[in-house]
């Protein structure tokens, strides 16, 4: 995304400072261990004061991440205090960029894909499936070719939204992939209880989704027509005594999967080997990367927004 459209969207909706900014270094005794991939010492707490944050991306200039059941979309700049882009937000939860550096993001509210822009606010992109509406978009990631890929699960049927009840009619919980173009839309599984974080290998040629439900994290073949083969599990990230679950994912450079986890954030490589974890002292919702070289990994958990260094490089559609 390029700067013109971060000034436009400044001047269209960043107004009212959140809750709470700290960028404060985080104490002991949540120490970031040297294990190649995190900076120790270098984790800090950028924000809280929320009801529960999620989808953290990077249009180049700021770090966009929702407050859920806050109904609003916050863009922080680094070193400053985050402020409002857009709300109502339809309960967003996930964000991302299309080819042309516009925001999409996943609904719980509505159960939608929608696009926002400062000039048009949210235009829904995709809402049903074969004639049925969709449950609730959680996260998304998108192609180089503009496929846009995300999750479906059942999340935002669990209460009304703006006074509406709505109710499940997919029948299922899914992981989609949509082409704008041509309107087509393939179901990529639907056997997944709770599917939720989705992202793609560097070469685009391996899907990973997450399964709340399992704690496990699957790998797909994915192929050009969009259509997906060769499931196969990744890795099981089940901890005892940590009751939290896997959540959303974002890859580096390198093909590693940094994973939201019930220890905080677990980085595996593409064989399945966890070769790092940072360890966090609240519940971590998703990750995205961010800064003028994609090494900083930005981390929403529950009521907060954390920060911290890597020596990883990242990629993907959630970072400009």
């Amino acid at each position: 995304m390029g700067r013109a459209w971060g000034l436009l969207a400044g001047l269209a909706g960043l107004a009212g400072l959140a809750a709470s900014s700290a960028c404060a270094q985080v104490p002991d005794p949540w120490p970031v261990e040297d294990d190649g991939v995190f900076v120790p010492g270098s984790l800090e707490k950028v924000a809280e004061g929320y009801n529960f944050t999620e989808g953290p991306a990077w249009d180049g200039m700021r770090v966009i991440f929702s407050d859920i059941s806050g109904d609003t979309v916050y863009a922080v700049v680094p070193g400053e205090a985050p402020r409002v882009l857009y709300q109502p937000s339809s309960r967003a939860n996930g964000h991302t960029f299309d080819r042309k550096g516009h925001l999409l993001n996943a609904e719980h509210g509505s159960g939608t894909i929608t696009r926002w822009t400062p000039e048009g606010g949210r235009r829904t992109v995709v809402a049903a499936y074969l004639g049925k509406h969709l449950n609730s978009p959680n996260d998304l990631v998108v192609r180089s070719d503009g496929l846009i890929l995300f999750t479906d699960p059942p999340y935002g049927l669990n209460s009304a939204y703006g006074g509406v009840q709505r109710v499940a009619e997919v029948g299922f919980n899914g992981v989609f992939t949509f082409d704008e173009t041509s309107g087509k839309m393939t179901l990529i599984d639907d056997a997944l209880e709770r599917p939720n974080g989705i992202a793609l290998s560097p070469d685009e040629a391996t899907l990973y989704v997450s399964d709340s439900a399992s704690n496990n994290l699957w790998a797909y073949t994915l192929a050009t027509d969009g259509t997906a083969s060769d499931k196969r599990l990744l890795a099981n990230l089940a901890l005892e005594g940590k009751p939290f679950p896997v959540d959303g994912l974002r890859v580096d450079s390198e093909g590693r999967v940094f994973a939201t986890c019930p220890a905080g954030v677990c980085v595996i490589a593409p064989d399945g080997t966890r070769v790092a974890t940072l360890e966090l002292p609240i519940r971590a919702s998703n990750v995205g990367w961010a800064g003028p070289d994609l090494s900083d990994l930005y981390i929403t958990s529950a009521t907060e927004v954390w920060k911290v260094s890597t020596r990883a490089r990242g990629i993907g559609s959630s970072s400009r």
